[in-house]
């Protein structure tokens, strides 16, 4: 491959046809602090348990030539971080996971989903991921960075495009449009801040407060559901999709923990319209999705796909009858290399996205699943890139494709690990917030 022809992956998107091309091999840290590529094959080398250019390996321009001291205190943190999947096979993946998620934080908290140029952005749905991984293992500080960057992006009505520039300008790269789960997400990475620890929501009060308001104003009066919207898909459709109410279903309870929560008695009136068009919502869900299965569409056309999940811990308390639907929904999006695809009606049967594999993995962890788990999460281990960072794809002969790293499935894979090590995360539940049942920042 040429040079000109290695600078072009990555520049594209290529959903709607198999994958079979690496785009890099991970990413390290920038002179300017952010991510710069490595490409793939390329003899690059990270500094062991760092995400800083290993000066053994090949020269990588605009990579930071960090002293050996710098990278030492690096790899010292990390080892002595209480990471999931310390003492299991895992180990090394959640190790790298975490270095990709800090090597992927631009200094001004802009957390982009992958380094190559089209995924050089910040998604509201990864930074919430990425978000409540680094609450998992205790860097609340790092995760309120990149949660005040997404909350600095806010639009003036309370949601958020699909995706920014990480450059805190608050502009787009395309017009997509907005995608309505993104407030769901960054509800719920907030109040998984604030549960775990990461001290008072104040400073992301006002963000809250304009997120719920959009929230409640997506739903349908009368059906109770969101408005038609691109969900994780990123496709335009014509009615509601599970991918973008369940989102907003825990996202609503969040917001209504947190605005319950603030000992603002001004925001109770909010708190009270969060509750009532959660109690909607779910029942819709339940009415409207649970006819056909929860399919993906409220139609019940295109069949199921991973937002089932959403449904099930650690976002909703556990259901039985969910907990079937999300297992046919396993069955019936596996594809041949032992992954899955987002969805039934995703027009590439032959490749493996990661971030749904993940996805199911914690599913898995977090509702007892335990060989289901442990499955997936070999299964994404054995297929990491050369530097050990999980890629966006895996095609058909089971090798990593597309961008690598992608935060979402690392992020998510800390998640499993913790699930299965019983450091679950909390599930936001169903009940009326009072002042018996909404826990106070920390506990």
């Amino acid at each position: 491959m040429t040079d000109a022809g290695a600078g072009a992956l990555g520049t594209r998107g290529t959903a709607w046809k198999p994958e079979t091309r690496l785009y890099s091999d991970g990413v390290v840290t920038g002179t300017d602090g952010a991510p710069v590529v490595v490409p793939p094959h390329s003899g690059v080398l990270r500094y062991p348990g760092t995400a800083f250019l290993d000066p053994a390996g090949a020269k990588l321009p605009g990579a930071a030539a960090a002293t050996l001291e710098q990278a030492e205190r690096a790899r010292a943190w990390l080892e002595r971080a209480a990471l999931p999947g310390g003492d299991t096979p895992y180990a090394d993946m959640a190790q790298v996971a975490v270095t990709d998620i800090d090597a992927l934080t631009f200094p001004n908290g802009a957390a982009v989903a992958a380094g190559s140029p089209y995924w050089r952005y910040v998604w509201p749905r990864d930074t919430g991921f990425m978000a409540v991984a680094l609450c998992l293992i205790g860097r609340h500080d790092d995760a309120r960075r990149q949660l005040e960057y997404v909350a600095a992006m806010q639009e003036d009505d309370g949601g958020w495009q699909a995706r920014y520039l990480p450059d805190g300008s608050g502009d787009v790269p395309d017009g997509r449009g907005r995608q309505l789960d993104g407030n769901g997400w960054t509800l719920w990475a907030s109040w998984v801040w604030w549960k775990t620890g990461g001290g008072e929501p104040g400073p992301l009060m006002s963000m809250i407060d304009a997120a719920v308001r959009a929230g409640v104003d997506a739903l349908d009066p009368v059906t109770h559901l969101p408005r038609a919207s691109q969900d994780f898909w990123e496709m335009d459709v014509e009615e509601a999709t599970l991918g973008s109410a369940a989102p907003l279903l825990f996202g609503l309870r969040c917001g209504r923990d947190l605005l319950a929560g603030s000992g603002d008695p001004s925001r109770a009136a909010l708190a009270e319209q969060a509750h009532n068009a959660a109690t909607g919502l779910s029942a819709a869900i339940d009415e409207q999705f649970g006819r056909h299965g929860y399919c993906r569409r409220v139609s019940g056309r295109g069949g199921r796909d991973a937002s089932v999940a959403f449904l099930l811990p650690p976002f909703r308390p556990p259901s039985e009858l969910v907990h079937v639907a999300w297992r046919e929904a396993v069955d019936a999006t596996t594809v041949a290399n032992g992954g899955v695809r987002p969805g039934e009606e995703w027009t590439d049967r032959a490749t493996a996205w990661t971030p749904q594999v993940s996805l199911h993995a914690l599913t898995a962890a977090a509702t007892g699943e335990t060989a289901m788990a442990h499955r997936l999460l070999s299964w994404l281990d054995l297929r990491r890139t050369r530097l050990g960072s999980l890629p966006e794809k895996v095609t058909a002969a089971g090798t990593p494709a597309a961008v690598a790293p992608l935060g979402l499935t690392g992020a998510t894979v800390l998640m499993a690990l913790a699930e299965l090590e019983g450091r679950a995360l909390p599930v936001p539940a169903s009940a009326e917030p009072t002042e018996n049942n909404v826990s106070a920042p920390g506990s």
